[in-house]
C-alpha cells in the first residue's frame, strides 16, 4: 500500500483550521513555486485592511490613555493597549517571516511524503490531531471572548443617563476621537462595527499564533515518536549482517538530525512571538485581576464578570502555549530514556559502539523557548502566574 496518496489529504487535515484563518489575514505562505502577481496584490490588500482595522482600535486607545488624567482609567486601558500592540507585532512577524514559515511547512510536507509504514503514519496522525484540537479550542476561546467583549458586554450595560440628562452609549474600547461626537447615529454604529471587526482580526491573529506553534511543535513530537520506534527496531533481534545495522543506524541518525534542524528553524521563526505572549500576558493578568478586585469592592457585577472572563481567556491561552512546549520536552525525554535502555548487546560487537553517540545525541535537551530565554513548559506557566501575583501585590501597594 502507498501512503503517499494520503499525504496531501493529511496535510490539509492538520493545517486547515490555521490556514483558513491566516489566509483571510493574508499571512499564510504559498508553498507552491508559482506565485503570481495578482496573489501578491490580493495578500497586500488583506494585510492593509487588517492593519487599518487594528489601527482604528489602537490609535484612539493610545490618544485616550494620553489625554486621560485619572489613574484608574489609564489602568483600564493598559490590557487593551498591550493586547493590541502584541497582536500587531505578531502579525508583522508572520508577514516578514513568510519564507521561514514556508520552509517549516515544506519540511512538514516532505515528512508526510516520506512516511514509510502504517505505524509511522498513525503516530504522526495522533500528534496532528492533538495540535488540531488545540487550535480549534483556542479559536473558540478567542473568537468567543472577542465577540462577548465587543458586543454583548457593552450592549448589556444599556444606555447611561448623566446628571446633565445626556444619554451615553458605551463602546467596548474607549477612545479619543477629537471633536467627533461618537454618540450620534450613525457614528456610534459605525465605530461599534469597526471595533467588532478589529476584535475579530485580533482574535484571528492570536489563534493563528497558537495554530503555527501547535502545528510545528506537535509535528516534531510525532517525528520523535517515529525516532523512538526506529531505535527499538534497531535491536529487536540479533543481526547477522553488518550492513543491515549500518543502514538502520544511518536512518536513525538522519531522522534525528532532521528533527533538530526542523526545531532550530521553528525556534528561529517563533521565538519572538512566544516571548510577546509570555511578557504581555503576565502583565495583562496582573492588571486585570487588580481591576477585577476594584470592581468587586464597588459591587459592580458586570465589571467583575467582564474581567473574570478576560483573565480566564488569557490564562488558558498562555497555558496552551506552555502545554505545547511541555509535550515536546516530555517526548524528548522519552526518546532519551529509550536510547539509554537500548539492548546494545544484541548488535554486532563493533556496531554496538555507535549506540554511545546515539545516546549522547538523544540526551541533548530538546525544547522550544520564548525569545531564547524562557522555555515553554508547565513550570514556566507556574512562574508566569507567580510573577503576575507578585506584580499584583506591588501594584496594590503603590495605589493604596
Amino acid at each position: 500500500m502507498s501512503y503517499k496518496k494520503d499525504c496531501q489529504r493529511d496535510i490539509v487535515y492538520i493545517t486547515q483550521p490555521t490556514s483558513n484563518i491566516m489566509r483571510v489575514l493574508g499571512a499564510w505562505p504559498s508553498i507552491n513555486k508559482e506565485y503570481f502577481i495578482d496573489k501578491r496584490i490580493y495578500k497586500f490588500f488583506l494585510i492593509s485592511i487588517s492593519y487599518i482595522l487594528l489601527s482604528c482600535d489602537l490609535i484612539p486607545a493610545i490618544l485616550f490613555w494620553i489625554m486621560e488624567k485619572t489613574t484608574h482609567a489609564r489602568l483600564q486601558m493598559i490590557p487593551v493597549l498591550l493586547y493590541n500592540f502584541m497582536v500587531a507585532g505578531q502579525y508583522a512577524i508572520f508577514i516578514f517571516r513568510d519564507n521561514q514559515i514556508k520552509r517549516c511547512l515544506k519540511h512538514i510536507e516532505e515528512d508526510w511524503k516520506n512516511v514509510i509504514n502504517a505505524n509511522a503514519r498513525s503516530m504522526m496522525l495522533t500528534s496532528a490531531k492533538t495540535g488540531r484540537r488545540l487550535v480549534m479550542f483556542c479559536g473558540i476561546l478567542m473568537y468567543g471572548g472577542a465577540f462577548t467583549f465587543r458586543t454583548i458586554l457593552p450592549l448589556s450595560q444599556g444606555k447611561i443617563v448623566t446628571d446633565q440628562n445626556i444619554t451615553i452609549r458605551l463602546l467596548a474600547c474607549p477612545g479619543y476621537y477629537f471633536s467627533i461626537d461618537v454618540q450620534l447615529s450613525p457614528t456610534y454604529e459605525i465605530l461599534f462595527v469597526i471595533q467588532l471587526l478589529s476584535g475579530l482580526v485580533s482574535a484571528s491573529i492570536a489563534t493563528g499564533t497558537c495554530g503555527f506553534t501547535a502545528i510545528f511543535v506537535v509535528h516534531a513530537c510525532g517525528q520523535l515518536k517515529i525516532l523512538m520506534d526506529l531505535m527499538r527496531n534497531l535491536v529487536k533481534k540479533k543481526w547477522q549482517a553488518g550492513y543491515e545495522v549500518d543502514k538502520k543506524l544511518a536512518d536513525i541518525v538522519e531522522h534525528q538530525i532532521r528533527i533538530r534542524s526542523f526545531l532550530r528553524l521553528v525556534q528561529h521563526t517563533l521565538h519572538q512571538v512566544c516571548l510577546m505572549e509570555i511578557m504581555t500576558n503576565t502583565i495583562t493578568i496582573c492588571v486585570m485581576v487588580y481591576l477585577m478586585m476594584m470592581e468587586w469592592q464597588n459591587n459592580n457585577t458586570a465589571g467583575v464578570c467582564t474581567y473574570l472572563l478576560c483573565v480566564t481567556n488569557v490564562t488558558i491561552h498562555i497555558f496552551m502555549f506552555c502545554y505545547t512546549g511541555e509535550q515536546l520536552t516530555v517526548q524528548a525525554e522519552e526518546v532519551a530514556t529509550a536510547s539509554s535502555e537500548l539492548e546494545w548487546y544484541r548488535l554486532p560487537d563493533k556496531k554496538a559502539r555507535s549506540v554511545v553517540l546515539l545516546m549522547i545525541m538523544s540526551n541533548t535537551p530538546t525544547k522550544i523557548s520564548a525569545g531564547k530565554l524562557i522555555d515553554l513548559s508547565l513550570m514556566t506557566f507556574g512562574q508566569v502566574m507567580k510573577t503576575a501575583g507578585a506584580y499584583l501585590n506591588m501594584l496594590r501597594s503603590i495605589t493604596e
